[in-house]
């Protein structure tokens, strides 16, 4: 058997561009005598009124976790998620998977199928019975059982069929009703009704087990587990009592802080935090790893506001708490809380930083490898926390900003002469004078008040309102009315997964309005997008 030739992934991909169709797997006659493994097939199965949308790594990882027990080892490398409007969770509804991508989950799924059968505690823990012949009818329970947990949902009969008969068949032709077992996870595991999330429904609304998989993946970024299951099979899920009850649950649930971890990870692009490059030269506090320190930072601190204090959105701008380890605390030129690790510190109340933007995971990634940005800097507050559009610069345009001179140092006085072109006053107007307010801050992160030794000017303004430093920018950008509703809007289009529609516009209105009188707390937040209305329905929500 050629490496493609069993994977059923490929065929997955063009069912998730159509929605019309999904692809399960079969085990043909023959094997593979080089690597003693069932052939498998591909057959398509239509299945109508449905959307595809594909697991990000991170739902794909903490559903094989759930699925298989905290002790797997989990893939180091996935298809690489690809974001649209802004973000992973929408992009991975919009693209394919890659054929790399293809071997990259075929190699998941065999490690993971001989991981799922290695010791009898994950035999006993995944499987409710154990076969001991070919025929053994514990195939079809465990492939019921598994199937359930893997696609989120009831196996269709076809289905039952198809993956039960994988199983004896592997079992059979390795002379072990174990790995039978083993090629059974592998299957599911490659199967589009693993991979993608299946958005089923009728009269625009979600069935009730697509509904479960939406709201687990919100909430906690992974697969329902058997209680959400359940409340889905019971009909729980169609009652307004029953759907609070398990949105409190889901609420209450630890997970919650990493399924919130993963949305500020998405919606700030943290995770291009692991490419940060600086010229050390430059830049002496830089060193490879700063990227996941910083990043580490900033997500404590959502951590801290959302949940250790349940705050205003807006602390998060503003605060002086923050927890750094020794290396950042060097960079900030503060105390370090604690010889390892990270600690809570307060700023000094004469400190100018101030908040996430005075992190050095957002004044770093948004800064040359040589300088600071101010251009990337307002760009990322008009694009990211105001959800306002910046036209990219013309192919042909020369975006080079002018060298120091004597009458233009600093970079501030730079992009000023800058702007007096007119090809490129348009958009710099729109982005840099709200960018100015960080320049007291390098490429990396560290406070200075002077550049080229003339004296920095951070003041600037945001849409007509002026600011005279770092400390009246963010002050500013906490109470924005943009970037209130841009944090509802995003947090929207995460949850279900595509860009907002026009429709969904009032929705995003209406859940603004709400979050705002509630203090505009986060936690809140997401209990009001999990109980609206528009959260259940498939496909373009009536006006």
């Amino acid at each position: 058997m050629s490496r493609g030739a069993g994977l059923f992934v490929a065929a997955a991909v063009a069912a998730g561009c159509g929605g019309a169709t999904e692809s399960s797997p079969v085990v043909s006659a023959s094997t593979d005598a080089a690597n003693a493994s069932p052939e498998v097939a591909t057959v398509a199965l239509p299945t109508p009124n449905k959307a595809l949308g594909r697991l990000t790594v991170t739902q794909y990882r903490n559903s094989v976790r759930d699925l298989l027990g905290t002790d797997i080892t989990l893939p180091a490398t996935l298809d690489t998620d690809l974001p649209a409007d802004g973000l992973d969770a929408v992009g991975a509804s919009v693209t394919a998977i890659s054929p790399r991508g293809v071997e990259l989950y075929e190699d998941a799924a065999r490690s993971l199928g001989q991981q799922a059968v290695a010791t009898p505690e994950r035999l006993a823990a995944l499987f409710p019975c154990t076969p001991t012949a070919a025929d053994d009818p514990c195939f079809e329970t465990a492939t019921r059982a598994v199937g359930r947990r893997a696609f989120r949902r009831p196996l269709e009969p076809e289905e039952v069929t198809r993956f039960t008969g994988l199983a004896k068949k592997a079992g059979a032709a390795l002379t072990s009703p174990t790995q039978g077992l083993a090629w059974l996870v592998t299957a599911l595991l490659q199967s589009p009704g693993f991979l993608y999330r299946e958005e089923r429904g009728s009269g625009g609304l979600l069935d009730a087990y697509s509904f479960a998989t939406r709201l687990s993946l919100f909430l906690w970024s992974s697969a329902p587990d058997p209680a959400l299951l359940a409340a889905a099979e019971s009909g729980s899920l169609d009652s307004p009592a029953g759907l609070a009850q398990e949105v409190d649950r889901l609420l209450a649930s630890p997970r919650l802080r990493d399924a919130t971890r993963a949305f500020f990870t998405d919606w700030w692009r943290l995770r291009d935090l692991d490419r940060l490059a600086k010229d050390p030269a430059v830049f002496k506090h830089y060193s490879p790893d700063l990227g996941g320190m910083a990043r580490e930072e900033t997500l404590r601190l959502v951590e801290h506001v959302v949940f250790d204090r349940d705050a205003d959105f807006g602390e998060l701008f503003t605060t002086r708490t923050t927890f750094v380890n020794r290396r950042l605390a060097a960079l900030y030129n503060v105390p370090a809380a604690t010889e390892e690790g990270f600690g809570k510190i307060e700023l000094p109340a004469d400190e100018p930083r101030r908040g996430v933007l005075g992190h050095a995971s957002f004044l770093g990634m948004y800064s040359h490898p040589t300088s600071s940005s101010a251009t990337q800097r307002g760009v990322f507050i008009r694009e990211t926390l105001q959800c306002q559009f910046v036209p990219p610069p013309p192919s042909n345009l020369n975006t080079s900003i002018p060298e120091p001179t004597e009458k233009a140092k600093t970079l501030k006085e730079r992009l000023v002469v800058h702007m007096e072109d007119p090809s490129c006053s348009g958009c710099h107007a729109f982005t840099d004078p709200v960018g100015w307010g960080f320049e007291s801050f390098d490429g990396i992160g560290r406070f200075r008040l002077t550049e080229h030794d003339a004296v920095i000017d951070p003041s600037g303004e945001v849409d007509g309102t002026p600011y005279a430093d770092f400390q009246g920018l963010v002050t500013l950008l906490s109470t924005d009315p943009l970037v209130t509703r841009c944090h509802v809007q995003k947090l929207w289009s995460y949850a279900v997964g595509h860009p907002l529609d026009a429709a969904e516009g009032k929705v995003v209105d209406r859940l603004t309005e709400a979050f705002t009188s509630k203090g505009r707390r986060t936690r809140a937040l997401l209990r009001l997008i999990a109980l609206d209305p528009a959260f259940r329905r498939v496909g373009e929500v009536a006006p």
